[in-house]
């Protein structure tokens, strides 16, 4: 089984941070992750370090990338109104949903994205944070 990572879990498995030594040590097993995780992902690394591009796309090479679908994006657009996430956010988020018992949970170092996917039962981790 499969564990769905954020952008912020992608990032820390390519740019040292206090919690990638966790995060990797903890991950045995295949992920998945969304399409937009891959701009996500590029886009940062193009502004905060440009050089680790390419260690950032062989990383995504090796994450089941899934495409954002229109069950998605309905299910982002329809979350429930205690839910509140930005767009981006909404749609991991719906797509962690989606992928159900197919996933372990969702892993992901943004609060507000940890707390709301909580809210709709979706196991979250965030390997490394005390």
């Amino acid at each position: 089984m499969s564990w769905y990572l954020d952008s912020s879990a992608i990032l820390k498995l390519i740019l040292i941070e206090k919690e990638s030594r966790a995060l990797v040590a903890f991950l045995n097993e295949p992920v998945t992750t969304s399409a937009i995780s891959r701009v996500e992902v590029i886009r940062t690394l193009r502004r905060a370090d440009p050089q680790k591009v390419e260690i950032g796309l062989q990383i995504l090479h090796k994450i089941w990338i899934i495409p954002i679908n229109q069950t998605a994006l309905l299910m982002a657009e329809n979350l429930p109104t205690d839910i509140s996430l930005r767009t981006l956010d909404a749609l991991h988020v719906a797509s962690a949903f989606m992928l159900g018992q197919t996933i372990q949970g969702l892993i992901t170092y943004d609060k507000q994205m940890a707390m709301n996917a909580k809210k709709l039962g979706i196991q979250v981790l965030s390997p490394g944070v005390k």
